[in-house]
């Protein structure tokens, strides 16, 4: 771990361009912003590059201009290879951003819901884009280069609840789902003009009908806080908020369930088929390995900030209160880099390989981890 001090005051999702020169991120409400990190992973040596705006210079502004999104940004992610940003937004809308001509412009997304979308996320070559939404579907989105706008395929059924995140499959044909109505399920994302028919070996009957539902694991008993494919396709991670692990073998269709005593994750990443990471409410990314059954291999942070700070007011005095049975009026220090929730994760991948992960949280911090 490297860089520990507080960016912003508060932080909602992180993405990194190719070479991790710029990270575009959320401070937690209806803005996007994109930082020069200046080749290094400490976020006190950043500086602000521009906001993402119908109309900006590529530099910071003195005055702040109104907002693109009219609600909370919920979503961010960077494609490497095409050098595009897609944002959404509880205004239910979506923009892909192209960098031309040293401007960041944005163009217009068809997205047809009318409730918040919660997530977004490119395919791995970049041509689609998938965002989730509280209007219980799935929009699948490409590029109509004839009228220059993205357009979507929307996935409907049978989500009966808020749709909360997603995650592609490595060939880009398959999107998982996770939500409010306690399942994950995989859907076809299958595009005839941009898809290889080609199935990847799993042997789904109608895996070339886009919008169909293949396989379904209900096993999280609890909303569906995170989803994650891993990069052979052969398993599929998520997180429950009743702090559960779940990993299904999407071959063999056996899935493994594992019970934290740790406040519920909130993201996973799946790093290969025996690895993969948890962060959420705790503060401490987790790392669990496949030695047989999932277990935890270990916490990344130590838990030795000596810079911790007391929790003071009344959450902390009912906590303490409900701790050792008695009131209180300070709480015990928080000993996690992280101040608060973690509430995103990103993979740092060198040479095709996963090195590590960054971690945003809602105390405002961005702190990269290294294995």
């Amino acid at each position: 771990m490297s860089s520990k001090p507080q960016l912003v005051q508060s932080l909602s999702f992180h993405a990194f361009n190719g070479d991790r020169s710029l990270c575009c991120l959320s401070k937690n409400d209806e803005h996007a912003y994109i930082y020069n990190t200046n080749g290094s992973d400490d976020v006190s040596k950043w500086t602000q590059n521009c906001e993402l705006q119908e109309e900006q210079k590529g530099q910071a502004k003195t005055k702040k201009a109104p907002p693109l999104h009219p609600g909370y940004v919920s979503g961010i992610d960077w494609h490497p290879e095409t050098n595009q940003i897609v944002t959404c937004g509880h205004d239910r809308n979506a923009f892909v951003w192209k960098l031309e001509g040293g401007v960041w412009t944005p163009l217009l997304v068809i997205l047809r819901i009318n409730r918040a979308a919660t997530s977004c996320k490119w395919s791995p070559d970049g041509k689609k884009f998938a965002v989730s939404s509280g209007a219980k579907c799935v929009p699948i989105c490409h590029f109509e280069s004839s009228q220059n706008w993205w357009i979507s395929q929307m996935i409907k059924k049978p989500h009966r609840s808020t749709v909360l995140c997603l995650d592609w499959s490595p060939n880009g044909k398959f999107v998982v789902t996770g939500g409010c109505d306690f399942k994950a399920r995989v859907f076809s994302a299958f595009i005839p003009d941009i898809d290889s028919e080609d199935d990847g070996g799993y042997g789904w009957e109608k895996q070339n009908s886009f919008g169909e539902c293949l396989a379904e694991y209900d096993q999280a008993a609890a909303w569906v806080q995170s989803v994650s494919w891993s990069p052979s396709g052969n398993f599929i991670a998520f997180v429950g908020h009743g702090s559960t692990l779940h990993v299904a073998d999407v071959k063999s269709k056996e899935v493994a369930t594992r019970y934290s005593t740790d406040l519920p994750y909130l993201d996973v990443k799946m790093i290969d088929d025996t690895t993969l990471v948890a962060t959420g409410f705790s503060g401490n990314p987790t790392i669990y390995e496949k030695k047989g059954d999932w277990e935890v291999s270990k916490k990344l942070d130590p838990e030795t900030d000596s810079g911790a700070k007391k929790v003071g007011g009344a959450m902390a005095k009912f906590k303490a209160a409900d701790k050792k049975g008695e009131d209180a009026v300070e709480g015990e220090p928080i000993k996690t880099f992280h101040k608060n929730v973690i509430r995103d994760v990103t993979a740092v991948v060198k040479g095709g390989k996963v090195v590590g992960i960054t971690t945003s949280g809602l105390d405002g911090r961005i702190i990269e981890w290294k294995w």
